[in-house]
């Protein structure tokens, strides 16, 4: 954040183009995130269990690598649909849009951001398909808050 700050302020020419570059470059990883956080939300029959989100040892553990691979997945994914003509550091975005048929980083849909949809529908779909066991184990924990209140027979 410091360089960014410092280049666009001080050696920059503009400030919106590369601020338009950071924008589409960070809103790709946020897009797989939030495809990952809906696929879990939509997957849920019950409350996350507030305490067991803040311990490692608790029923979510720790990292979820599943996840972090689809996160991944979907910011490189992401990233070859994206163009940034606008800041110079950022011309190797758009690498899979001729691969992919789409007119490579002069055709059509060079600027049409592709890769933040794209990004968020694979993290979504990844976690829909390969979180249920996860969720549904989660789920199936014993609940201190639920056990703390059955008295005994």
């Amino acid at each position: 954040m410091i360089a960014g700050t410092i280049y666009v302020v001080f050696f920059s020419h503009n400030f919106i183009g590369p601020f338009q570059g950071f924008l589409i470059t960070l809103g790709v990883p946020i897009a797989a995130w939030c495809g990952i956080m809906l696929a879990d939300i939509a997957l849920r029959s019950r409350n996350y269990t507030d305490g067991d989100l803040y311990d490692i040892h608790g029923r979510y553990g720790d990292v979820r690598w599943v996840s972090v691979a689809l996160m991944v997945a979907g910011t490189i994914i992401g990233w070859g649909l994206v163009t940034n003509t606008s800041a110079s550091w950022l011309k190797w975005q758009g690498y899979l849009l001729g691969p992919f048929g789409l007119g490579g980083k002069g055709g059509a849909w060079a600027f049409a951001n592709l890769g933040v949809v794209v990004a968020l529908a694979v993290a979504f779909t990844g976690w829909l398909l390969g979180g249920r066991p996860t969720v549904r184990a989660q789920e199936g924990a014993a609940d201190p808050e639920v056990a703390a209140n059955v008295t005994a027979p």
